[in-house]
């Protein structure tokens, strides 16, 4: 397996609080998986935890070429149990683009403070590197 791409991507809290919100559910269901929505809980980290996982998506989007048509932020999907790594789980459009970029899968890594959250993500592939 082979690097074909990296993506990274910050997201200030605040301004992901105006935007996105914190439970309008038309406005989260655009972004996040009923899954995802449910991992990130109900307590005051919760916003944290969701602008991590925005993070995550995009980073991961930037490796097979960024959101475009036929692709919703929601075919990618961060999925984690609270012990092991947070992995990405792909489906539609963006399978298809990942596919023919050659990309199987992906490490992700995300963090958060007070003020912003970030998360990088390698794609993994058997293809030449798009670095």
């Amino acid at each position: 397996m082979n690097v074909l791409a990296v993506g990274l991507d910050l997201v200030e809290i605040d301004r992901f609080r105006l935007l996105y919100g914190e439970f309008d559910p038309d406005v989260l269901g655009r972004c996040f998986t009923a899954r995802e929505q449910e991992m990130a809980g109900a307590d005051p980290d919760r916003l944290a935890r969701l602008a991590g996982r925005f993070a995550a998506k995009e980073a991961v989007l930037k490796t097979i070429g960024g959101l475009q048509d036929g692709i919703a932020l929601t075919d990618v999907e961060i999925v984690s149990d609270g012990v092991s790594p947070p992995r990405v789980e792909m489906t539609g459009g963006a399978l298809v683009a990942a596919a023919e970029r050659g990309i199987t899968s992906w490490q992700v890594s995300l963090t958060h403070g007070v003020q912003s959250a970030a998360a990088v993500a390698l794609a993994f592939g058997t293809g030449a590197a798009k670095l």
